[in-house]
C-alpha cells in the first residue's frame, strides 16, 4: 500500500496562545538602542527607525521600533499652514489620527484630557510584532537628566481595555509601574491630573504606544517638548534620547497557533515493504527480488512519514528522531504535529 487515507479519527485541532520576545534574536529586553545616519539625517524629520544593533558595524541589524511626534497645527517642525516647508509633525498627526480615530476626530484622547492636539509614538516594527504585543508582557523607561520613569500598560486591572470608539481595539491606559517582581501600577491613569491627562494608550494590535506630551512634561520626568511654529524643534530626537537614555525597553509578543495532530497509524499489514535498494537482490535476468527470508517474514525501518493531498502531491514531510522497526508482529503509532 502506497498511500493511506487519514480519517476524522486520525486528525485532531487545537489552537494556543504562544509568547515570546519580540526584538531581534529572540530577545525580550533591549538596553542600547541605535538609529541610522543616513536615515536620521534624510528622514529623521518624520521617524526615527531604532536598531538592536548598531547598523553601520552589522549588517543583520534590523528595524525593532519608531520613534515618531505628531502635532495638529505643525508646530515643532518648519513652515507654516498655506506656506512653504514640509510641516512634519501635522503629516505625522494626521496620518496616526487617520488611523488611530473615528472620522471627523481632531484630537487624541487620554484619560483627563480631551484636547490633545500632540503626541509621541512608539510603533513596533510589524515583522517584530507578528500578531500582537502580548498586553501587560512590556516595560519602557524614560531618561530626562536625573529623572527616570517606568511605563507599563494598566491590562492587569483594565480587563477588556477601555470603553472607547476607535478603529483598533482594545486599548489600555499606559501608566506609571514597573514588571520587575510582578506587575506593579504606581499611579491609575484615573488618579492623574485632569487638565494634564494620562501617559498615553496602549494598542497591542497595532504594536503602538502613544504617550501624552503634556504628562512626560510635568513631573517627575520632566521631558519638555517644544512647540515652536514653523520651528524645527525636533521633538522625535528628543523622545528618542529619552529612550535611550533610560537603557530599558521589555516587550513580548502573541500569536494564536492553530495545531493539527495527524495520527499516523502503521497497521499490521501495511508498510511492511520498501523500494530502498538494500531490501532486494539482482537476479541474473535483472529482475529485482526481495531478500530471501523478507518474504517470508518482511520487515522495514520507518524513518520519514510523508504526508500528501489529495492529487498525491507530497506537501510535508516528517522525520523520525530513530527509525522505527515495522512487522506484521508490530504496529506503529506516529504522531504529526503542523503549527499554523
Amino acid at each position: 500500500m502506497a498511500y493511506k487515507n487519514f480519517t476524522g479519527e486520525d486528525v485532531t485541532e487545537d489552537i494556543g496562545i504562544v509568547t515570546s520576545g519580540i526584538w531581534q534574536d529572540g530577545a525580550s529586553n533591549l538596553t542600547s538602542f541605535f538609529s541610522s545616519s543616513t536615515q536620521y539625517t534624510n528622514t529623521g524629520d518624520y521617524n526615527i527607525d531604532v536598531y538592536r544593533y548598531d547598523p553601520s558595524a552589522n549588517a543583520s541589524a534590523s528595524v525593532q521600533f519608531g520613534v515618531v511626534y505628531g502635532h495638529r497645527e505643525g508646530s515643532g517642525s518648519l513652515g507654516t499652514k498655506g506656506a512653504s516647508g514640509d510641516r512634519t509633525t501635522a503629516a505625522v498627526f494626521g496620518q496616526f489620527n487617520n488611523l488611530i480615530n473615528p472620522p471627523e476626530t481632531t484630537n487624541f484622547t487620554f484619560q483627563g484630557n480631551t484636547t490633545s492636539k500632540q503626541f509621541y509614538a512608539v510603533t513596533i516594527n510589524r515583522a517584530r510584532m507578528r500578531e500582537a504585543v502580548e498586553p501587560g508582557g512590556w516595560e519602557l523607561r524614560l531618561n530626562n537628566g536625573s529623572n527616570t520613569i517606568r511605563l507599563i500598560d494598566d491590562s492587569s486591572v483594565n480587563k477588556g481595555g477601555n470603553s472607547v470608539t476607535r478603529n483598533f481595539s482594545p486599548e489600555y491606559n499606559i501608566v506609571s509601574g514597573t514588571l520587575v517582581g510582578g506587575t506593579t501600577i504606581n499611579t491609575a491613569a484615573s488618579a492623574e491630573d485632569s487638565t494634564i491627562g494620562s501617559y498615553g494608550t496602549f494598542y497591542p494590535s497595532l504594536g503602538a504606544l502613544i504617550l501624552n506630551p503634556e504628562r512626560l512634561s510635568a513631573a517627575p520626568l520632566g521631558l519638555l517638548t517644544k512647540s515652536g511654529s514653523n520651528s524645527d524643534d525636533r521633538n522625535n530626537r528628543l523622545f528618542f534620547d529619552s529612550i535611550v537614555n533610560g537603557s530599558y525597553f521589555q516587550m513580548k509578543r502573541k500569536e494564536e497557533i492553530t495545531s493539527v495532530h495527524y495520527f499516523v497509524r502503521a497497521t499490521s499489514n501495511n508498510f511492511n515493504s520498501t523500494t530502498n535498494e538494500t531490501y532486494y537482490t539482482q537476479s541474473v535476468a535483472g529482475v529485482k527480488e526481495i531478500i530471501p527470508g523478507m518474504k517470508t517474514d518482511p520487515k522495514t525501518y520507518i524513518t520519514t512519514v510523508g504526508m500528501y493531498n489529495n492529487a498525491n502531491e507530497l506537501v510535508a514531510i516528517a522525520k523520525l528522531s530513530k527509525p522505527i522497526l515495522k512487522s506484521r508482529a508490530r504496529e506503529a503509532l506516529i504522531k504529526v504535529k503542523l503549527d499554523f
